[in-house]
């Protein structure tokens, strides 16, 4: 199991291709990238970490404007 760091964007859910080995590590790095981001003047998106298996791919899906949920 890897644990998936994906962005949340105007509504729109993006993956951000980064993996790791533990939830922890993950919620810290995207902490990290959104400190990094806020320095410089940018507001940083949502994020969260998903479990996903290991060499799985992520499906996305846009957010369709007469449905208010990510169908996952």
């Amino acid at each position: 199991m890897e644990f998936l760091l994906i962005w949340v964007l105007g509504g729109d859910v993006i993956d951000s291709g980064l993996r790791y080995k533990n939830a922890a590590k993950c919620f810290s790095e995207a902490q990290n990238a959104a400190t990094e981001m806020r320095e410089v003047g940018l507001k940083s998106p949502q994020f969260t970490c998903i479990p996903i298996g290991k060499g799985k791919k992520f499906q996305m899906y846009r957010k369709d404007s007469s449905n208010s949920r990510f169908p996952f």
